[in-house]
């Protein structure tokens, strides 16, 4: 087997590889690209490569890719890697071809790059991707060391119960316009500085994050202001649907019994559904969902405040869906609304001879920027 660089041909049978690995959890999910495999990626930087491990009969039996992109952290500029959708058929020759090939891989990205940091996102309710990759091993193998840098949660926000709060009347609601624009840029940029590797710090790199984001305009920010007409909170909803679709398979019995909840809720107009299972109707049937995207909130009432106005804007049939650290107390899901948290963790990835970043110093607590769409 040789391993090599994929090209837009490719696009077609990795398609297939990557149905044949669905995400495990609550839900076990088939990832279906359509005919663009490498779609998700260039939503997010216009530098990114997939790895492939073709065998003599130009069979591919893995393949791996590598999202660079320029971020700011402590107002410097540097690159990262995301390493993800790292995908190796269940056989000991190719898992053993791919294992000699992952860590030089991972060396060739930091050095053709110029990259300071690689990362990879982890599923924490896998526990194979947890027991192949961050268990503990031998220090004298030559293998990539992974370091847990945050962990945080998938939140879901399904519908809300009669009981939920209001929106705060002194918060005025504003969709993007020009006439907010650079209210709006302002904020993102002053609230940025304090997410490590974030990817806006001016005009230029916010302009580049949406016109990455396939679809996505500035009418569709939702921004919260306060009564002296200062930005306190934004957020874009924003949908994958043509892009990537999410084809649940199975439900685990936690995950059924919320299924159920929520179709019961949605009799009384509370909550928005989740598509029946592959193997109850033997028909694929896509989940149904928006990113929340750009996500601030100066507290707890701020975003209430956005996630009614994005409740109603995604329509009948979407819920929400957005990435939240532990640590950020401003963005757990509002109160009396119903939502569900899928926990996910990121890590740094280091070859074995590099010493361990800086970044993951304890003292250093604040939170990273992680956006849903480049999770999932």
């Amino acid at each position: 087997m040789k391993l090599e660089l994929a090209s837009e041909k490719d696009s077609a049978a990795l398609v297939e590889l990557f149905k044949q690995f669905p995400l495990k959890g609550l839900v076990d999910l088939k990832v279906d690209r359509h005919q663009d495999f490498f779609g998700p990626y260039k939503i997010q930087s216009d530098n990114w490569k997939t790895y492939i491990l073709r065998d003599d009969k130009a069979h591919i039996h893995g393949s791996a890719s590598f999202v660079v992109r320029d971020v700011c952290t402590d107002k410097k500029i540097s690159k990262i890697a995301t390493a993800s959708d790292l995908r190796v058929q269940p056989h000991r020759r190719a898992i053993v071809e791919w294992a000699h090939h992952f860590l030089p891989v991972i060396n060739k990205e930091i050095k053709e790059n110029n990259v300071s940091s690689i990362f990879s996102y982890m599923n924490l309710s896998d526990p194979t991707a947890l027991n192949t990759f961050v268990r503990p091993r031998a220090m004298r193998r030559a293998m990539p060391r992974y370091y847990l840098y945050r962990k945080f949660n998938l939140v879901s926000i399904h519908g809300k119960y009669p009981t939920a709060a209001k929106p705060v009347a002194s918060i005025k609601i504003r969709r993007g316009s020009k006439a907010t624009y650079d209210s709006l840029l302002e904020y993102i940029i002053r609230r940025s500085q304090y997410r490590p590797f974030s990817s806006v710090w001016d005009d230029k790199s916010f302009q580049k994050k949406m016109s990455l984001l396939k679809g996505q305009k500035l009418e569709d920010f939702i921004i919260a202001f306060d009564s002296l007409d200062n930005v306190v909170g934004c957020l874009a909803p924003w949908s994958p649907a043509g892009l990537q679709d999410y084809i649940p398979l199975s439900y685990s019995l936690v995950g059924h019994n919320f299924r159920q909840y929520l179709k019961f809720l949605w009799l009384f107009g509370m909550t928005r559904r989740l598509t029946k299972p592959l193997v109850s109707t033997g028909l694929e049937q896509k989940l149904q969902f928006s990113y929340l995207t750009n996500v601030f909130a100066d507290n707890e009432d701020v975003f209430q405040s956005l996630i009614w106005e994005a409740f109603d804007e995604v329509g009948p049939h979407n819920f929400l869906l957005y990435a939240h650290t532990e640590q950020d107390y401003r963005l757990l899901p509002p109160p009396n609304w119903i939502s569900a948290s899928y926990p996910y963790a990121l890590y740094s990835v280091v070859p074995p001879e590099m010493p361990m970043p800086e970044f993951l110093h304890p003292s250093i607590s604040l939170n990273p920027e992680i956006e849903a769409y480049t999770v999932l």
